[in-house]
């Protein structure tokens, strides 16, 4: 039993080995001669779904909301609607956070998150991005189908993982398992980098390299520490931690779960 879960551990490991090869690969063919973007720059809610996905779309709406005091961060760990939220001029971000806030009489931030990432606002951003060439359009296609591929592979390396320790307690052998172990180790964080590297900031769909061009050249212009004084720009590239007012950045952290006064 030993041997075959050893066995079962490296062919695990190749089919992981030859996807990522081939992502990789993909990688390379994207990225080499890829011509400069023409068109305006990006807005600070594009930047933060490529940077850091709906979480930080999310916490960019909250803190500009805030700051313009459209809610209200109270010391219970809530946000509260202050006035009227649902103009025609606001993000269609902001009206979906609005609209939640509104219909929920508070909301944590956990809470915002979680509805913002499944709701049409959401949809309609990640749909303009990927019109624009800085999302890789979901359906078939070669690049998705070695993701979803190489998610099931790291599935079934975790299902290796826990047969391995099983065998190792039941046989009393514990050297094969050992080597097992530890070539389902590297292969499964192998798969795990290769699909973090490929979700970009967290979104649900691959950035490409117009993603990663626009994403450099912005944090070559607006350096970490809020130097370039774009504080929408700073937290949208770099999250909460932009934010300046410390009694602010306070209170939206309260707003995590298990944070609440």
């Amino acid at each position: 039993m030993d041997v075959a879960l050893l066995l079962l551990s490296g062919i695990v490991a190749l089919f992981t080995a030859i996807t990522v090869h081939d992502l990789r690969r993909e990688r390379r063919t994207w990225d080499d001669g890829v011509p400069a973007r023409d068109g305006p720059p990006l807005t600070p809610y594009e930047l933060a779904c490529l940077a850091g996905g709906s979480g930080r779309v999310a916490e960019l709406a909250v803190a500009l909301l805030a700051g313009n005091g459209t809610i209200r961060l109270s010391l219970s760990g809530h946000a509260h609607r202050t006035v009227s939220p649902l103009s025609g001029a606001r993000h269609p971000v902001e009206r979906a956070v609005l609209a939640f806030v509104r219909g929920r009489r508070g909301a944590y931030l956990h809470e915002i998150k979680r509805e913002l990432r499944r709701s049409p606002a959401m949809t309609e951003l990640e749909d303009l991005l990927t019109r624009l060439g800085m999302l890789v359009p979901d359906g078939p296609g070669f690049v998705t189908d070695l993701l979803l591929w190489l998610r099931r592979l790291r599935a079934a390396t975790l299902a290796c993982v826990l047969l391995e320790v099983v065998a190792m307690f039941v046989q009393r052998t514990y050297w094969i398992a050992v080597i097992g172990l530890a070539v389902l180790t590297f292969t499964r964080v192998g798969a795990q980098c290769e699909l973090r590297w490929w979700a970009g900031g967290g979104t649900t769909r691959p950035t490409t390299a117009w993603a990663r061009q626009e994403l450099g050249r912005a944090r070559e212009r607006h350096p970490r520490g809020g130097a370039s004084g774009d504080m929408a720009v700073s937290i949208a590239l770099y999250g909460l931690s932009e934010l300046r007012d410390p009694l602010m950045l306070a209170a939206i952290y309260r707003l995590e779960p298990g944070q609440g006064g």
